[in-house]
């Protein structure tokens, strides 16, 4: 479960938050009489999660008619899903699709953890971005450089 990469679900804190949200929705109703694993999956993720929800639920062997397993491995998930760490980012841009794929991607190839981002927008930064991790702060914006251009 420690290994366990989740980045095919959710990228950003809000998605992780809807993602363990909706983990919840469907344990709740894993006991009811006409539950139905996979209609529960299409109606809380779509059906491209359903299909690699079903994925992951095989690849750890939990069997999709098997209540108790099913209910644990749904809690393992949303414990791991609440302890990734968050990376905050303020950029001077809202990303798209493929830009905030490429941010999303970095951090596991360059510093081998899986995290969540918390996007925020700011122009006045101009260009670059604020990283905030783990209480540290990092400005990389161009805003102190051209505020001091500026000045002169």
């Amino acid at each position: 479960m420690e290994d366990l990469d989740l980045s095919v679900f959710f990228k950003t804190n809000v998605e992780a938050i809807d993602f363990r949200t909706g983990l919840s929705n469907i344990s709740e109703k894993i006991y009811s009489t006409d539950f139905d694993l996979e209609k529960a999956l299409i109606a809380q993720f779509g059906i491209e999660k359903k299909d690699r929800f079903e994925m992951l639920l095989r690849n750890n062997n939990i069997l999709p008619n098997s209540g108790p397993a099913l209910k644990d491995f749904l809690g393992k998930l949303q414990e791991k899903i609440s302890s990734l760490p968050v990376i905050s980012l303020t950029l001077a841009f809202e990303p798209g699709e493929r830009d905030l794929e490429s941010i999303f991607d970095w951090f596991p190839l360059n510093i081998n953890k899986q995290l969540l981002l918390d996007i925020k927008v700011d122009t006045d930064i101009i260009a670059g971005a604020y990283i905030n991790y783990n209480g540290k702060y990092s400005d990389f914006s161009i805003k102190p450089i051209f505020d001091q251009i500026c000045s002169e």
